[in-house]
């Protein structure tokens, strides 16, 4: 964890001095180029039906993506078919309870429930989950935000199903070869979805039921090519953060494994990627104070601090747009203009480390085209702020 924190400040540090020599390009050539792209996005592919899987906190691009994803429903860009957690924190279902209320939804929801047994999640897993709070956050995000923001409309972990029984209703209703995942996050739900039985909700078991069901996936996880050579995850045995999983092992392998063998396509975009693009300060500016999503950056300690002169937080650094990076690229693609494809395929080890084999295969990463990062920035920061 310390190891993450590192990473997040040496690489803002680094992308510093790199957008001081980007910004001699012209603000009108930037803004021709945005233009351009969101005049391409209006013939895009048919609308997406999504499942977004993600780990909402601690850091605040998780709460960004909701905000993404809830702007792109609302524009018709994609039909959020259901929002699910897989954290171990019983206000998660709050927090999405609470972005369907501000963006004027009714998304499905699942998350962790104290009541469901989950084997993968066990006691120190959810110990290593609040301790991570305590050492990057002022205080814990989702129970702020439900505290401050939440009312008796807000539904709470009793009131949602959890993670894998809402994956096998939404899935079971979906039309075969339909449904995109993006998952942000741990594993957990993969894990134990693929091993689930047939239920009320489809005679299929959980493969079968994700390879009929499932068009295509999208994870922002790993590190590559290989997460092994960054020094920012000594302390995580070599693995990124979401791989890692909270020191579950063999969590990401397995699922890797079991998806990729369906044959569905599979694009990764690595936490190498975030920092090269940092959002945060115009974000709040513009969604003002009283917005979860203000929230969360103004409670990650990695990037904000109490004012000298009031009780008040302020941003002291931007944040790597790590999960905003990879929703945007499954909504409005990108490649060829901001982002490169690279075929092959991963390898993990028990632990969630990664390496990359090139080759042919339904797997790819993605890679950020050099200079497009302050076009990315402006557009990242748009998405989240309802802009567009």
């Amino acid at each position: 964890m310390k190891s993450r924190r590192q990473f997040l400040v040496k690489a803002a540090a680094l992308l510093t001095g790199f957008g001081v020599g980007y910004a001699e390009l012209t603000r009108s050539t930037r803004a021709n180029a945005l233009q351009r792209h969101n005049l391409s996005t209006q013939t895009r592919k048919p609308m997406i039906k999504l499942i977004y899987d993600g780990d909402i906190g601690p850091d605040p691009c998780d709460f960004s993506t909701l905000s993404v994803l809830h702007e792109y429903h609302n524009r018709g860009m994609i039909d959020l078919v259901g929002v699910i957690g897989e954290t171990p924190d019983p206000y998660l279902a709050s927090t999405f309870s609470i972005y369907n209320q501000v963006y004027g939804n009714d998304i499905p929801i699942g998350a962790y429930r104290d009541d469901v047994a989950n084997p993968r999640i066990s006691e120190s897993i959810k110990e290593e989950y609040r301790q991570a709070l305590s050492r990057f956050c002022h205080a814990d995000p989702n129970k702020t935000i439900y505290e401050k923001y939440g009312n008796s409309d807000t539904k709470t972990q009793s009131d949602v199903l959890d993670s894998v029984e809402t994956y096998r209703m939404l899935l079971a209703e979906g039309m075969d070869d339909s449904i995109t995942i993006y998952a942000a996050g741990q594993l957990y739900n993969f894990e134990s979805l693929v091993l689930s039985p047939p239920d009320q909700y489809s005679p299929l078991d959980g493969t079968e039921l994700l390879k009929r069901k499932v068009k295509e996936f999208v994870f922002m996880g790993g590190y590559f090519p290989n997460s092994s050579d960054s020094p920012w995850y000594a302390d995580s045995s070599g693995a990124e953060w979401n791989w890692w999983a909270f020191r579950s092992k063999n969590t990401t392998r397995k699922a890797l494994k079991t998806l990729a063998s369906m044959g569905k396509p599979i694009t990764y975009v690595g936490a190498e990627q975030g920092p090269r693009v940092l959002v945060g300060r115009e974000v709040v500016e513009k969604l003002g104070r009283n917005h979860p999503t203000t929230e969360s950056y103004y409670l990650f300690n990695v990037i904000s601090e109490v004012a000298k002169d009031s009780s008040e937080f302020q941003l002291v650094k931007e944040n790597p747009a790590f999960d905003e990076l990879a929703l945007f690229h499954v909504v409005e693609d990108g490649v060829g203009e901001y982002f490169d494809r690279i075929p092959g395929r991963v390898e993990v080890d028990e632990n969630g480390a990664n390496r990359w084999l090139p080759g042919s295969s339904n797997e790819s990463y993605l890679v950020i085209r050099d200079g497009v990062e302050e076009d990315l920035r402006e557009i990242i920061t748009s998405r989240i702020t309802g802009g567009f």
